[in-house]
């Protein structure tokens, strides 16, 4: 029982456990998907997305009793606690079930209004960041920074899918895509874990749920980047179907604003 034990070495401790145990489903499930329902949102949904929430569900409650858990599979658990962890079993389930390496897990501690820890796992590409100190994030246990590129000529950007663009934001996305030097689609969350890793500069996308940006966000922010709407807000505990924007430096993520406001 670690509840009143949340200091950074304990909680990475823990979330490295209990991702063995998850990443070993994943895993078993991977490239033999079997079973595929999609759901009321048109995203799909593999057993194996269920079985991960549960398995950390179950450790969460058994070394923080007490705390709330937000998950993509299952109901809120909301013990009015000032903790609250959520979990993204399976992001980048497309890719999951395509046979695809670059799915992943994502896992963030939030206390009242503040994220203090967040984590991506990709257990078929054995790497895992994880950030529970301000201004350091970890990569398989070692520092990693962003970094610093001043120009937008100069940058490789990464969205997962424009696809799901409405036309004005796919004029705005457009405008940046054509200032970078580079554009690359697909990876999901895999995209932040390079960004923070200084492979790309730029991530502009839809996502959907607090429980898919949460843990980005402390990732980025971790390794000297920065993580916000495509207006510049910062991102809340309650947004949902929200555009994000993640740069490796304030100014590149400034360049990049002005062109998703231009049109």
């Amino acid at each position: 029982m670690l509840q009143n034990k949340l200091d950074s070495k304990t909680l990475i401790n823990f979330c490295n456990e209990t991702l063995e145990l998850s990443g070993k489903i994943a895993l078993t499930y991977f490239r033999d998907i079997r079973d595929l329902t999609i759901k009321g949102d048109e995203s799909p949904v593999t057993l194996a997305d269920k079985q991960i929430e549960q398995v950390i569900r179950r450790e969460i409650e058994k070394s923080f009793p007490g705390h709330n858990i937000i998950g993509e599979e299952f109901e809120i658990v909301d013990n009015s606690s000032e903790y609250t962890w959520y979990i993204d079993p399976i992001d980048g389930t497309r890719s999951f079930v395509a046979g695809k390496s670059d799915f992943g897990t994502l896992i963030a501690l939030v206390k009242n209004e503040k994220i203090i820890g967040g984590v991506i796992d990709c257990p078929a590409l054995q790497e895992r960041w994880m950030s529970f100190d301000p201004e350091t994030t970890i990569v398989n246990g070692k520092n990693t920074k962003c970094r610093e590129i001043d120009k937008l000529e100069n940058s490789v950007m990464a969205t997962t899918s424009s696809h799901e663009f409405g036309m004005e934001k796919w004029r705005a996305y457009q405008s940046l895509e054509a200032s970078v030097k580079v554009t690359t689609t697909g990876s999901d969350c895999y995209n932040y874990g390079l960004l923070a890793n200084g492979y790309l500069d730029i991530v502009a996308e839809k996502l959907t749920a607090p429980y898919d940006y949460l843990p980005l966000i402390k990732i980025v922010q971790g390794a000297g980047g920065i993580m916000t709407d495509w207006e510049g807000n910062n991102l809340n505990l309650h947004d949902k179907n929200v555009y994000v924007l993640a740069s490796s430096s304030n100014r590149l993520h400034e360049l990049a604003l002005e062109k998703l406001r231009a049109d």
